[in-house]
């Protein structure tokens, strides 16, 4: 696993390069031992991609990581584990390794359920409703346990006894927003909370695009309740 760990985690190695690597070199200890000749090989590489592989052998971080990881009871799910859903590998952006807390179950059908942060009672009542009749289906609901209609899309999904996932733009370690720390546990009881950030990484406006891109990866459908201006529901869809 450290080695899973360590590509994800080198800089300027995101997502594409990091399977590109894995298509030529099939597993993270290979690409760690591989020399220049060979990198060079790998399509799409830049110098500077290459220089940092080599540049960063130190293992140091990643025993940091995976520490965190034990003290926080913190899970790592590698992209060649058979628990991964197989619609999450799809987007050639997914993440190689994945941190969660929680249960992982087989989800033959999900959908995401995003929208605004400020919504109406109405709003709220529709959600629930919405959300009870894929429970009620066998659908695992996929969110981001932010205010508002993602929240209330995890607590009906709770309340009706079904099975949810919450994707966080921040190390699992921080409840991100603070007041949604019962629903995290909650969600941990029985669903699952997931994260491509290690231990430690805080909420940045930056991330939670790219979080969005996971709650999509992760979603056969999705639907978006009373979403916000420039709301990042739009961004999902």
């Amino acid at each position: 696993m450290k080695y899973w760990v360590w590509l994800s985690s080198v800089p300027y190695i995101g997502p594409v390069t990091a399977h590109r690597l894995l298509e030529t070199f099939e597993n993270p200890e290979a690409v760690y031992r591989a020399e220049t000749e060979e990198l060079c090989k790998v399509k799409g590489i830049t110098r500077r991609q290459i220089k940092s592989i080599l540049d960063n052998k130190s293992m140091e971080s990643v025993r940091k990581i995976m520490e965190d990881c034990e003290k926080n009871g913190i899970s790592i799910l590698a992209q060649n584990d058979l628990r991964y859903p197989v619609r999450a590998k799809e987007p050639e952006d997914s993440p190689i390794v994945l941190y969660y807390k929680g249960c992982i179950r087989n989800m033959a059908s999900t959908v995401g359920i995003v929208g605004a942060r400020r919504c109406t009672q109405e709003d709220k009542l529709r959600v629930a409703e919405l959300t009870e009749k894929y429970v009620y289906d066998n659908t695992a609901i996929i969110s981001e346990m932010a205010k508002g209609i993602d929240s209330y899309a995890h607590t009906a999904c709770l309340k009706a006894g079904g099975y949810t996932v919450a994707v966080l733009g921040n190390g699992l370690d921080i409840c991100y927003p603070s007041e949604h720390k019962k629903l995290m546990e909650h969600i941990i009881k029985t669903g699952l909370v997931i994260s491509e950030y290690p231990p430690g990484t805080q909420p940045a406006k930056f991330r939670f695009p790219r979080r969005n891109r996971l709650i999509s990866a992760w979603s056969d459908k999705l639907i978006v309740v009373a979403p916000g201006k420039g709301s990042g529901a739009f961004i999902t869809a």
